[in-house]
């Protein structure tokens, strides 16, 4: 018995002469016939077989073919799905798409296989998706990513987007590409995706890197001030008992000049507004963060997780000065840093897109702690001008206040 089927394909390349090359080596033994013009492939196989191919695509058609993926996005975005990270990045995936195929193809009941197996070869070599007559959407394994009762085959799926980086295409040098490689590699077995051509940091000879001694004064203002957000919290607010609390400790590491003019006025604040409380309580992973950079705490673990407030804390306060830091302190090196700062600005792309998405946060990140870190490896490996809160002091003998008195 005939059965007719029908593929289509959806790939994240625009180049129809992409699709063409993978024809030509996947049937070449096939092929003794194929022409092409604006809107389709005409192939002529052995055994006088016929193949006509469809397609559309971002460059010959392109408001056809948005029209086709909207359509597509919205339907997939209606089916019901067990895990929404998967569906999260199918979303992502029709977005990408940058061109179609339909493939009819005709074959005996008992010889689907080999019929079909060749069509799935071409998928591969395109980075396609496979949408099925049945409603499954599948990848050129057949592995079903999710069908209409929303179960999937795959535990992660990793959309493609067609960008190249290669050396050629990006013209940068073996080490950055690797940096990059590296991100995309942890990005996949995550399952998070962001575009593969975000910028890399720049190589290390265009930054000034924080010394030891800033990140060590850094640290320990940051800790501080997560210490004085966490005592207002619990506290009802009392800033008087909370600057009280941290006092002896300023005073110990010699800490007043070590806050910007942003965070001396918050420690100054009769009233502190609850969002900056709860902004400065964060401040407890910026310091962690430093502790990495300054290789006195062991791993930069994946931020899907607080740090321990109470391990932050206890890590400084034994030091009791900033010197006892600086003697123990092993600075990362430069490309370790720049590592660590290119994987992070790609978690802070998917949790930025997430959120003007309305999607989960990918892989259960918590945006507060990507966006601290995020910031913090900025800080140090950035541009000479840039500070903390990047704004100079206005007042150069700026000092804490004497809570006492004036609550």
């Amino acid at each position: 018995m005939m059965v007719t089927e029908v593929l289509s394909f959806y790939t994240p390349y625009a180049d129809i002469d992409r699709m063409e090359e993978a024809l030509s080596t996947v049937l070449q033994e096939e092929i003794t016939v194929m022409n092409r013009n604006s809107q389709s492939f005409y192939l002529q196989l052995r055994h006088q077989e016929y193949l006509q191919i469809p397609f559309v695509s971002a460059a010959n058609d392109p408001d056809t073919f948005q029209r086709q993926i909207q359509k597509l996005y919205v339907s997939s975005a209606k089916l019901p799905c067990h895990n929404p990270y998967i569906k999260q990045n199918l979303l992502y995936q029709v977005a990408l798409f940058r061109a179609a195929y339909v493939f009819t193809f005709n074959y005996e009941e008992n010889h689907r296989d080999e019929k079909i197996l060749p069509l799935m070869e071409i998928a591969d070599l395109m980075d396609a998706l496979i949408f099925w007559e049945t409603g499954d959407i599948s990848d050129s394994y057949g592995d079903v990513i999710l069908n209409k009762k929303g179960k999937s085959e795959v535990s992660v799926f990793n959309p493609v987007d067609g960008f190249d980086i290669t050396n050629k295409a990006l013209g940068l040098d073996e080490t950055v590409m690797k940096r990059i490689h590296h991100s995309l590699s942890v990005l996949r077995y995550k399952g998070i995706y962001a575009p593969t051509n975000i910028a890399p940091p720049f190589d290390d000879k265009m930054y000034i890197f924080q010394g030891p001694e800033e990140i060590c004064k850094r640290a320990v203002a940051c800790m501080l001030l997560g210490a004085y957000s966490e005592f207002l919290l619990n506290h009802q607010g009392n800033a008087m008992l909370a600057y009280e609390h941290i006092e002896k400790t300023v005073r110990s590491f010699h800490a007043s000049p070590y806050f910007t003019i942003r965070e001396i006025e918050y420690l100054n604040e009769r009233k502190p507004k609850k969002e900056d409380v709860h902004v400065y309580h964060g401040y407890f992973e910026c310091a962690f963060t430093l502790l990495w950079i300054l290789g006195l705490a062991d791993s930069l673990y994946f931020p899907s997780a607080l740090c321990s407030n109470r391990l932050v804390m206890k890590t400084i306060l034994d030091f009791e000065s900033v010197e006892n830091m600086m003697a123990q302190a092993q600075l990362r090196t430069k490309s370790e840093l720049l590592d660590a700062l290119d994987l992070i600005q790609r978690y802070a792309w998917a949790c930025q897109d997430a959120v003007k998405l309305g999607f989960q946060m990918p892989a259960g990140l918590l945006y507060d702690v990507v966006r601290l870190r995020h910031r913090t490896l900025n800080w140090v490996v950035a541009a000479q001008d840039n500070s903390w809160d990047e704004v100079k002091p206005v007042i150069g003998s700026l000092r804490l206040k004497k809570k006492e008195g004036y609550l």
